[in-house]
C-alpha cells in the first residue's frame, strides 16, 4: 500500500529525474528546493540506496536510480489510469517546456502546434527561442531546450530526429519584376540577379543551394547581394524590389494571395525539405515535453 506522502515522494523523484535538477523540479511542482530535497532523501532512506549523483548545478540518476525511475513511472501511470477509470481528473500537466525553433517552423508550424497544445495543456508555459537550424540543434544538444523544430538533420549522432512536415521554398519576386510576367525561368536566368539569402547556419539556405546545384547552378555563379537572418526582413526587401529570394510558401501564403509577391518556377529545380522534431534521447523528458512530443505523433502536416 502506497501512502499519500510516499506517493508525493515518487512524483517528486520522477520530476527531478526528468528535469535533472532539484531547482527545476521545485519550479515545476510549485515546491521549495528544500522540499524537493527532503522528498528525495525520504525515498532514498526508505529504499536504503542513493538514487542521484548530486552535482553543483544538476543531478544524475545512479544505476539504481534509473531502475527505480522506470518502476516509479509505471506506478504513477497506473494511478493515473485508475483515476481516469473512476472518473477523477488525472494530475495536471504543468510547468514550462523549452522549445528551440528555426525561423521557418516558427512562422507557421509552431503556431499551429501551440494552438492545439494549449487546448490540451493550458497549465503549461512555453519558452521559445528562435534562431537558425544550426543554433536550434545546438540548444537541444546542450540541454538548453528539450525539443527542437528545425529544417535540417542534425550532425550529432546522439540526437534523435523525426520528420514531421514538409516545406517548399519558392523563388519570389516583386510584382513588377521581369520574372513575375514569365512565371517560369531557367536556372541560368538567375545569374547576375541580386539574390537575398539567409545566413550560413540556415537550413533554408542550404536547401536552396542544394536544389540549384542539382539543376547545374553552382553558388559561385550566383550574386548574393544581401545576407539577412530574418525572413520578415527578406520578405519586405523583396516586396520593395531590393532583390529576389527563396521563401517558404507556407510563410508567405497571404502575400502570394494578395499578389504582393509572385512565386516563380525554376525549370528542373525544386527546393522541398523535411522539417524535423529534434530530441536528445539521453535526457529524460519532462511531462510537459513528453506531452508535446505525443501531440506531434497525432498531427499530420501536408505540403
Amino acid at each position: 500500500m502506497i501512502h499519500g506522502m510516499e506517493m508525493r515522494h515518487l512524483q517528486t523523484f520522477v520530476i527531478a529525474a526528468e528535469s535533472q535538477s532539484f531547482t527545476r523540479a521545485a519550479e515545476l511542482l510549485g515546491l521549495t528546493q528544500a522540499a524537493v530535497s527532503q522528498h528525495v532523501a525520504a525515498l532514498e532512506k526508505g529504499l536504503r540506496t542513493a538514487l542521484f549523483d548530486r552535482g553543483p548545478r544538476s543531478v544524475a540518476l545512479t544505476d539504481t536510480g534509473r531502475r527505480v525511475y522506470q518502476h516509479a513511472k509505471k506506478i504513477l501511470d497506473l494511478v493515473e489510469d485508475i483515476q481516469q477509470e473512476s472518473g477523477q481528473q488525472p494530475a495536471t500537466v504543468g510547468g514550462t517546456i523549452r522549445i528551440a525553433c528555426s525561423t521557418v517552423p516558427s512562422e507557421w508550424l509552431l503556431p499551429e502546434l501551440l494552438v492545439k497544445f494549449r487546448e490540451l495543456y493550458p497549465e503549461v508555459q512555453e519558452s521559445v527561442s528562435v534562431s537558425d537550424s544550426a543554433a536550434a540543434i545546438q540548444a537541444v544538444e546542450a540541454g538548453k531546450a528539450e525539443v527542437g523544430l528545425v529544417g535540417e538533420l542534425p550532425r550529432a549522432a546522439e540526437l534523435c530526429a523525426k520528420s514531421i512536415a514538409q516545406d517548399e521554398l519558392a523563388l519570389v519576386v516583386a510584382p513588377d519584376h521581369a520574372f513575375a510576367q514569365a512565371r517560369k525561368i531557367n536556372p541560368d536566368d538567375l545569374r547576375g540577379q541580386p539574390l537575398i539569402v539567409r545566413e550560413s547556419g540556415s537550413g533554408s539556405r542550404r536547401c536552396v543551394e542544394q536544389a540549384l546545384s542539382k539543376a547545374g547552378l553552382a553558388t559561385t555563379e550566383l550574386r548574393f547581394s544581401m545576407e539577412v537572418n530574418s525572413n520578415d526582413a527578406i520578405r519586405a526587401a523583396v516586396e520593395r524590389g531590393v532583390g529576389i529570394s527563396f521563401l517558404s510558401t507556407r510563410a508567405i501564403k497571404r502575400e502570394l494571395e494578395d499578389e504582393r509577391l509572385v512565386a516563380v518556377e525554376i525549370e528542373g529545380a525544386k527546393a522541398v525539405r523535411n522539417l524535423y522534431l529534434i530530441t536528445d534521447p539521453q535526457r529524460l523528458p519532462t511531462r510537459a515535453a513528453r506531452a508535446f512530443i505525443d501531440l506531434l505523433e497525432t498531427i499530420r502536416f501536408e505540403l
